[in-house]
């Protein structure tokens, strides 16, 4: 069962995402935060294995900084990028990505992927 980190800044999201995770049985959405300090502080102490991210949350960083740092200590590959905003518009990125109008379809999908182990005999050596 992965425990789930969201960090989203707008409360009726915020809802809509957890009614949705709390919907699956077999995910644990350990914390709901709207800024890169407390994400930082909950993911420090607990560990998540799935971090959803907004691309534009409170604070002084964004969510793709957040996740930047966030991805040093975290699998790249469970850091899903969770945001309204169109693709053309957020900066390159090495994450999974869902478009906020499609969280109903695709988000459940993305989390499931991001957890089948890597078949680490196909990444490049060096990596």
């Amino acid at each position: 069962m992965p425990n789930i980190l969201l960090v989203e800044d707008e409360p009726l999201w915020q809802q809509g995402i957890t009614l949705l995770l709390n919907a699956e049985d077999d995910f644990n959405l350990i914390h709901v935060v709207d800024n890169a300090d407390d994400a930082e502080i909950i993911f420090e102490a607990q560990t998540p294995d799935i971090l959803l991210i907004d691309w534009k949350i409170k604070g002084n960083r964004d969510g793709l900084e957040l996740a930047a740092k966030l991805s040093s200590k975290a699998t790249p590959n469970r850091i899903i990028l969770v945001t309204g905003s169109p693709p053309d518009q957020i900066p390159p990125h090495p994450y999974r990505y869902v478009p906020k109008p499609q969280i109903a379809i695709r988000l459940v999908e993305e989390i499931r992927a991001a957890m089948i182990p890597m078949d680490l005999s196909k990444v490049p050596s060096g990596h």
